[in-house]
């Protein structure tokens, strides 16, 4: 219990700070390593050519061309046979 209260010695300080500094220096050490990798990998990032895809907005949203009776009145027999007869059907009861 005695040891608790006492003050710690000259020797005992210098080594403390001796530790500090050298945990510090590590630290920095890290630090600048750090900074040395990061850079070289800015460097070749900033290399590379980018590739951008194009970008089509309106991708998934385009609306096939509706069928209408002055669509079918203008088109061959052999055009409305590849039709959708469904779609055909629907646009001659449509009126």
């Amino acid at each position: 219990m005695e040891t608790e209260n006492k003050e710690k010695g000259p020797e005992e300080k210098a080594m403390e700070t001796a530790a500090s500094d050298s945990a510090e220096s590590s630290i920095q050490a890290s630090l600048d390593a750090l900074r040395e990798e990061f850079a070289e990998i800015k460097e070749t990032l900033a290399t590379r050519v980018a590739k951008v895809a194009d970008i089509d907005a309106a991708a998934g949203r385009r609306e096939e061309p509706k069928l209408t009776k002055e669509a079918l009145a203008k088109m061959s027999h052999a055009e409305i046979a590849r039709l959708d007869w469904t779609e055909v059907r629907r646009v001659l009861s449509a009126g």
